[in-house]
């Protein structure tokens, strides 16, 4: 029993209407400008803000430069300056050491008719070391100076804060006296 076919039945839409076209789409669109050229004519301050801004940066940098420079030359001459006063306080300082070892020298006579035989040694020695410091003051240039002291400083720090002490008062008692004059 074969049911009878029966013809298969399609629907088929219906067609929709199109959408009505935008009234702006109609218009012709205007011409347009080349990009570069635009870009150069838009914008001359731009152009001339950029070449100001690299005409300062260049200048800075050589004027930054020449200070540089400058300071450099004065921090030399600052240098040799001060190395020369220090050359010339340590010679004076040398002079002036030698001068008391000479002085305790020709002192230890009348401190051996004064106070003994035993004591004037006690003085000639303490010449001989103060001439012993003369000399190497007269010997040696600032910068072994310098390294001796601050290895004598790390050594004996004690000794080294008396004998700031001691030529701080007599310093002062220096200066305090030519101001008087």
């Amino acid at each position: 029993m074969a049911k009878a076919a029966t013809p298969a039945t399609k629907k088929v839409a219906a067609p929709r209407p199109k959408a009505p076209a935008k009234a702006a789409a109609t218009k012709t669109a205007p011409a347009r400008k080349p990009v570069a050229a635009k870009a150069a004519k838009d914008h001359p301050i731009r152009d001339q803000i950029a070449a100001t801004r690299d005409t300062i940066k260049s200048e800075a940098s050589k004027k930054a430069a020449s200070l540089k420079q400058d300071a450099t030359t004065l921090k030399n001459q600052a240098s040799t300056k001060a190395r020369d006063a220090a050359t010339k306080g340590k010679d004076k300082a040398a002079e002036a050491v030698g001068s008391l070892a000479k002085l305790l020298e020709d002192s230890a006579g009348t401190v051996d008719s004064k106070f003994g035989k035993q004591y004037g040694d006690y003085a000639r020695s303490a010449a001989s070391t103060v001439a012993g410091l003369a000399t190497t003051l007269d010997k040696k240039d600032l910068d072994e100076l310098a390294a001796s002291t601050r290895d004598m400083v790390k050594k004996n720090p004690a000794i080294a804060v008396g004998a700031a002490t001691v030529i701080g008062f007599v310093l002062a008692r220096m200066l305090k006296g030519s101001s008087n004059d």
